[in-house]
């Protein structure tokens, strides 16, 4: 592996030890003596520093690009001795963490051959706080969050609570490479980084400075650590995300409407699925203005309890894609209400039979999770809500309006200026098909008063392409008198 000077001075078992590092890049692979004025970028170098400016002779510089160490009383080749033996630690190390992604239980492993590197306790844990590796090897006693997490294998949702509301915690799983932070909980750094195989935040590593600061330049070694414990997630990936890759395809798809049957084939053969099985699409959302941190929680529970679901975040909310199908009838609909705290709610599709139809009913689903929020219910499902959501889309349709038929239209208007039902009985005649005894029965009248009403209503309004429907049972004209009456009544 590469590394910078600051990884050589920290490293160096001297007393007198001067850094003089301006940049510290991290390009160092070997090291040689300083033989001429020729300076390989990859190459860190050890001379007499009595060569090239006034010092004691036992003196050694160390140079690399623009950095440079002074050792001060040590000679040159043994300063060069421990420089090579520095590097060769490194490069084991990485090797070590490299033959480890392959191992079912790559983390712990990797975790516990960094303790020299890292030289302070860490753990790695799912997005509801439960631990996926911890560090072996140090105490409780060094601080009472440590003792914590020991003790309950991660952090316990009262803490991921107090942590997502005084450190704003969805800010700091935006870190994609190891960020020391400063902790709110008493005097101490911390260095986190999120994991994303697949393109999927599966986990976040953290590393605690409990007692002393982080060496300078940590965070590019830590990183190093983090791009093989991604890869081990990449390799193992049904075990930190379920379905983590049919997640992937369906996000895209859902947000660019994009449906690539071969990207997903070969995952749903796996889970013996079929595109003409039954779905339903579930969309929850945390309550309150911040970005979620308990949908994760959520996540876990549900990809847990339920085999036949593909689980995801999209656009603040955790879609679920359940195959009721393969589910059966003990499904997560009949188990909402248990599962969804006061933290959530929820906008439930209807079931669809082709999982190609995804992003229609993907929609609908997010519209009833609104329809939640506007009605402060915990869930709302699109089953309930039929007649409701097409009054909606016809009340917003502003250019409908004018095009319903004016005859209902001046019915409509005769009723607001002179109290009468006319509306109704008109409805009820072609809503009956122009049958008298069916209307008049829905009325609760006789027939020969719904027979006076329609004269009546004829005398006040001119209703020849009703009368003419009646006459030739035209399916466009019945159709267009059925629309209008829809119209109306949304905007109504």
């Amino acid at each position: 592996m590469k590394l910078s000077m600051w990884e050589i001075y920290y490293a160096l078992p001297f007393g007198d030890v001067i850094p003089m590092v301006q940049t510290g890049r991290a390009t160092i692979e070997k090291a040689r003596l300083i033989a001429s004025s020729y300076l390989d970028k990859k190459t860190v170098y050890a001379g007499r520093a009595f060569d090239y400016f006034e010092a004691d002779n036992d003196d050694t510089i160390i140079v690399h690009r623009h950095d440079m160490i002074l050792v001060r009383g040590v000679d040159t080749e043994n300063v060069f001795n421990e420089i090579c033996s520095i590097l060769e630690r490194y490069n084991h190390w990485e090797s070590t963490i490299a033959g480890m992604v392959g191992h079912e239980n790559g983390l712990q492993e990797m975790l516990d051959a960094s303790k020299d590197v890292l030289q302070a306790p860490g753990y790695v844990y799912a997005h509801d706080g439960h631990a996926y590796a911890i560090s072996q090897g140090y105490s409780p006693d060094i601080h009472w969050h440590w003792a914590e997490i020991l003790n309950e294998k991660g952090m316990p949702s009262t803490r991921m609570r107090e942590l997502r509301d005084t450190i704003n915690l969805p800010e700091v799983w935006k870190d994609t490479f190891p960020q020391v932070r400063s902790s709110y909980m008493g005097e101490h750094e911390y260095m986190h980084c999120s994991l994303y195989p697949n393109g999927y935040m599966a986990g976040h590593f953290v590393l605690f400075g409990f007692g002393k600061p982080f060496n300078n330049g940590l965070e590019r070694v830590a990183n190093t650590l983090v791009r093989y414990m991604t890869k081990h997630m990449e390799l193992f990936y049904t075990k930190y995300s379920p379905t983590s890759k049919l997640a992937e395809s369906f996000a895209l798809f859902l947000t660019q409407e994009q449906f690539d049957e071969s990207a997903i084939a070969l995952s749903l053969r796996a889970l013996h699925w079929q595109f003409e099985d039954t779905f339903r699409f579930y969309v929850v959302r945390e309550r309150g203005g911040q970005e979620p941190v308990m949908l994760s929680q959520l996540y876990n529970m549900v990809t847990n309890r339920f085999l036949f679901v593909i689980a995801f975040m999209l656009d603040g909310s955790l879609v679920i894609v359940e195959n009721e199908t393969r589910q059966g009838t003990d499904g997560l609909s009949s188990h909402l209400h248990q599962l969804l705290s006061e933290d959530f709610y929820c906008g439930v599709s209807i079931s669809f039979d082709d999982l190609r139809e995804s992003h229609m009913y993907y929609l609908q689903a997010r519209n009833e999770a609104r329809r939640c929020a506007r009605n402060k219910a915990r869930i709302s499902q699109a089953d309930d809500h039929g007649m409701d959501q097409i009054h909606e889309a016809l009340r917003d349709a502003h250019l409908l309006w004018p095009y319903a038929a004016r005859e209902i239209a001046k019915v409509k208007q005769y009723d607001v200026e002179n109290g009468t039902q006319y509306y109704e009985t008109l409805r009820a005649y072609v809503l009956s098909c122009f049958h008298l005894s069916d209307a008049a029965r829905y009325l609760e009248i006789h027939r020969n008063s719904l027979t006076y009403r329609l004269d009546r209503i004829r005398e006040e309004v001119d209703l020849s392409v009703v009368d003419k429907a009646a006459a030739t049972n035209d399916i466009e004209t019945m159709s267009y008198l059925i629309l209008s009456f829809a119209i109306i009544d949304a905007a109504d």
